[in-house]
């Protein structure tokens, strides 16, 4: 079995809203193994130092930003994927906005630091890892606020071969963004992404997968 990390990141003044989830897949399962909440760098080095299998870490934050600013192509093409699914162009946001910079700032040292080591590591859209599979589309709108939507894509990964994914890894948006996350970097590795963008360096270094 191969180890599938999760990292829903924050920006680096507040790391309590950063959730990692970890999980061990093979082609056929994907099983959920650890949850760790308000996780700092450090505390995601240590986890993914800590691992002996190979390890894919799909991260929900922006690993480069656009020469110039502005969205980069990725950006664009995801944003027409999920609007075209029914999702809101909103939720794919330029890497360099006002709102979002902080979190790319935190998202490049984390993934540059992580590329040092042996793990595999991707850019992800949890929401869109959702949107652009299940037929669910009012469940994935409003997932970030409602915990029966939540338990509705609970359901939709247990029929993917999500196992063991505990409640209480619903009870934030947060962690179930970071097990989404996972779901997305497994997926990748099984050569299933709905949406890839492959890696340009050296400007984009890191594949985008969803």
């Amino acid at each position: 079995m191969e180890i599938f990390i999760g990292i829903d990141l924050s920006g680096p003044s507040n790391t309590k809203d950063t959730s990692l989830a970890l999980f061990e897949g093979d082609k056929n399962f994907l099983v959920f193994r650890q949850l760790a909440e308000g996780v700092t760098d450090a505390d995601i080095y240590n986890v993914i130092e800590s691992q002996q299998a190979s390890v894919t870490i799909g991260i929900d934050a922006p690993l480069s930003y656009q020469p110039g600013g502005g969205d980069r192509p990725a950006d664009r093409a995801l944003r027409q994927n999920i609007v075209a699914k029914g999702m809101r162009s909103g939720s794919i946001m330029t890497p360099t906005m006002t709102r979002m910079v902080y979190l790319t700032l935190r998202g490049i040292s984390l993934s540059r630091g992580l590329s040092t080591g042996s793990a595999t590591i991707l850019e992800v859209h949890p929401g869109a890892a959702i949107g652009l599979r299940s037929p669910d589309i009012s469940s994935v709108v409003t997932y970030k606020t409602d915990m029966d939507s939540r338990l509705q894509i609970k359901a939709f990964l247990e029929n993917e071969g999500v196992q063991r994914l505990p409640v209480d890894a619903l009870k934030s948006s947060h962690s179930f963004d970071a097990c989404l996350a996972a779901y997305a970097s497994w997926k990748w590795k099984l050569g299933k992404s709905e949406f890839l963008q492959p890696a340009d360096p050296p400007f984009h270094p890191f594949h985008f997968s969803c």
